[in-house]
This record gives structure tokens, sequence and C-alpha cells, in this order.
């Protein structure tokens, strides 16, 4: 049974404590506009395989972000490091669970990818094993294929606990790239709903299949997906963290996506 901390609050004190909001723990405000501006410059590393992105400003691309994570919206601000606020994770991630638990009831199919290994993979496997759970199906496109064409040398998409990710043969991979997605979606059926992140994400928006996107505050490609009206649900923190820190967001999405009560305040976060 899942321990939802007892208030939007609470949690949000604890997601700073863990540094996977409030003061970042890997980027540096700098790096944050760096990779912003390369976004909307065409950079096809920043752009997760995500067409249109150069038709948007630097200023339009940090204001989407800005209102996705709380960061500042000023351009000029490039000193210190960068700050998510909590609250609009806790309400991102809010948002998401109820988007796959109205898809899990429904007994929609799930494909779950990440590009984070180091981080996102435990979170990836507590959400697809409650979507399961509340009559979801998740899917393995193409396991066990050599996949061509998507990096020098041998490359998979090795499933772990029914989440995807890119490797090379005994090696799990960071990517940002999104062809390791592309390939999947070669395979028929299409999912009906997707759990990504990077590349992952941005090919599946770009073929039009509902989104959950877990999105760092240096992944703006993301943010511009979402102020084009794009079907994505985005759930902003620090992609990185030790696997274990992320347990009460895993808590919060396993308890929406059961349907279990919240404790009073979630359901105002709406």
């Amino acid at each position: 049974m899942p321990m939802v901390l007892s208030s939007p609050n609470e949690l949000a004190d604890a997601l700073v404590a863990a540094g996977i909001c409030g003061l970042h723990q890997s980027h540096s405000r700098h790096n944050n506009i760096s990779n912003l501006r390369a976004c909307v410059e065409g950079d096809p590393d920043k752009s997760f395989g995500l067409t249109g992105l150069t038709l948007h400003s630097p200023q339009e691309a940090l204001d989407a972000l800005s209102e996705l994570t709380g960061c500042s919206n000023d351009l000029a601000d490039i000193s210190g490091h960068d700050t998510m606020d909590p609250i609009k994770t806790v309400a991102g991630v809010v948002a998401a669970a109820r988007v796959l638990a109205g898809h899990a009831r429904r007994g929609s199919t799930l494909l779950a990818c990440t590009g984070h290994p180091t981080g996102m993979i435990e979170l990836y496997m507590r959400i697809a094993d409650a979507y399961v759970g509340a009559g979801g199906k998740v899917i393995r496109p193409r396991e066990e294929e050599r996949l061509h064409g998507i990096r020098k040398g041998y490359a998979e998409v090795r499933y772990i606990g029914n989440v995807g990710l890119l490797a090379d043969w005994g090696q799990l991979m960071h990517t940002h790239g999104p062809e390791a997605m592309e390939a999947l979606l070669e395979a028929d059926p299409l999912p009906d709903v997707v759990l990504g992140d990077h590349g992952f994400a941005g090919a599946a928006i770009e073929r039009g299949i509902p989104t959950v996107a877990i999105m760092d505050i240096n992944d703006p490609a993301l943010a511009i997906a979402w102020l084009e009206g794009k079907d994505v649900s985005i759930v902003p923190l620090d992609d990185n963290r030790p696997p274990a820190l992320y347990e009460p967001i895993e808590d919060l999405f396993t308890a929406i996506i059961s349907g279990s009560e919240l404790p009073e305040g979630y359901e105002n976060l709406l």
C-alpha cells in the first residue's frame, strides 16, 4: 500500500530535501540557458526528435519552461544554479497519474522507456506495476531485436521490469536521441500511451501518441511541445538523482493510478 505524505506541502518539502526539486543539483543556470538556445536553433541533440522548435524564440521557450518548473524567465539571468518549484512537480505528478489511471481503467497499452537508466528506472518500474494492477497492459515491442542505425556498434532496447532502455549489449545507455523510440514505433500496434523522457518522449509526442513526459530543467524541447498544445503531460523534476529518493513520487503515482483515496489537499492542485 503506497504511503502518500499527508499534504502536498509535506511532499514538496521531501522533494527539496532529496534534491529532486528546489536548488538544482546537476545543471547550472548557464547550462540550462545554453541548452534552451541550442534547442530553438535546431541542435538535434536538444530536440528529442520534435520538429518545429526553431519556430519559437528563446524567450517563448523560457516562458514555457518557467511556467512548468517555476524557474526564472529572465534570459539574462545565467548565474548560479537553477531552481524548480516542488509544488509544480507535485501538481504535475497528480495530473500525469490521473491520465495514466484513465488509460489503465480502459485497458489501454502503455510503453514505458527511459533515456536515464541511473535515475528513472525504479520510478518507471513502480508506475508500470501500478498501471498493470489497475487494469492496463504494458507492451515490450521489438524485444531481443538488434536495432540498426541508432548508434555505432550494437544497439537494442532492453526491458527491465517492463521499462525499456537503450542497451549496448551489456550496458544500459544514457541517451537524448529519438532513434530508439522511433524504431520501437515501427512495431504494430502502437501503444495507446507512453511514459518517457528525452527522445523516448519526444518521438512519441511527434507521432501524436499521448505521453507522460518526465522533464528536467534543461529539457526545453518538451516544454515547447507542451506550449504548442501537444498531447503531453509534463512532470518537472531532476531526472538523475539516486533512484530510492523518488519513493515519495512513486507512492503518489501508485496511489492515484490504483484509485486509492488521497489525503486532503491533493485534490486542490488541479
